[in-house]
């Protein structure tokens, strides 16, 4: 019988087809809702990533449990968790029904009791977690807010926060985005494109560093200024080229 039938017992191969099978399934599900989905947990991503884990591992661990029930629970749980995501992105009314809002613990310094009886979050796990963010006094913060995500936000008093350019009145340049055009010896040529490059350029920038081919690379960065940073295999040392 195929492995993705319920039956009394299945073959080490049907075992590892019907892993792999829901393995994948996952995956184009988890593609579809998002990147969220990994980055940060709302009270419906943990729902249904909960669900879809009970779902999964439950067909998993047994050989009567066919895949087509599992498989179009998933379904149904990944669709609905992207159809309340669109509706959210439409409407912010409808997203504080399934979003919860941010809340803020601590206003200049002061802790906010009742926001944190309301959030029950003790002062020690409060604490805990301005001092991981560089703040041991209370007195040098003027916001600290809990996210939707149940991470928390510190906004440093002005005379706490690092100095910046901005704040001697330097003028700083543009840096942008780099562009990673060599990994792990292949030539990344659609980020050499975007930057109205090719890869005979690259192949001459790399000559004249002693470098015969990208093979030998195991990094290359490129940044809006025109500098090549490159480090190669098997060597502790990155080098930097300028255009």
């Amino acid at each position: 019988m195929p492995f993705w039938v319920g039956q009394e017992s299945l073959t080490n191969l049907q075992w590892l087809l019907k892993a792999a099978v829901l393995f994948l399934y996952l995956l184009l599900f988890t593609k579809l809702m998002g990147q969220r989905e990994i980055g940060r947990l709302t009270l419906i991503d943990f729902i249904v990533a909960v669900t879809i884990g009970s779902v999964v591992g439950g067909t998993l661990s047994s050989s009567t449990a066919g895949l087509k029930g599992p498989m179009i629970a998933v379904a149904t749980l990944a669709g609905l968790e992207i159809f309340i995501s669109v509706l959210g992105l439409k409407s912010p009314k409808l997203r504080r029904v399934f979003e919860e809002e941010p809340i803020v613990l601590v206003q200049n310094g002061v802790l906010l009791e009742n926001t944190l009886k309301k959030t029950r979050i003790n002062l020690d796990d409060l604490l805990s977690q301005l001092r991981q963010k560089g703040y041991f006094y209370l007195n040098q913060v003027e916001f600290a807010v809990l996210e939707p995500n149940g991470k928390i936000s510190v906004l440093p008093k002005s005379q706490n926060r690092p100095v910046t350019p901005n704040d001697l009145k330097i003028e700083t340049n543009y840096e942008g985005y780099p562009s990673v055009v060599i990994e792990d010896g292949d030539v990344r040529s659609e980020n050499l494109s975007r930057m109205s490059l090719s890869v005979k350029w690259l192949q001459k920038e790399l000559e004249k560093n002693n470098v015969s081919s990208p093979k030998d690379v195991l990094i290359a960065i490129l940044d809006t200024q025109g500098r090549l940073y490159y480090s190669l295999k098997n060597r502790a040392s990155e080098r930097l080229s300028f255009r």
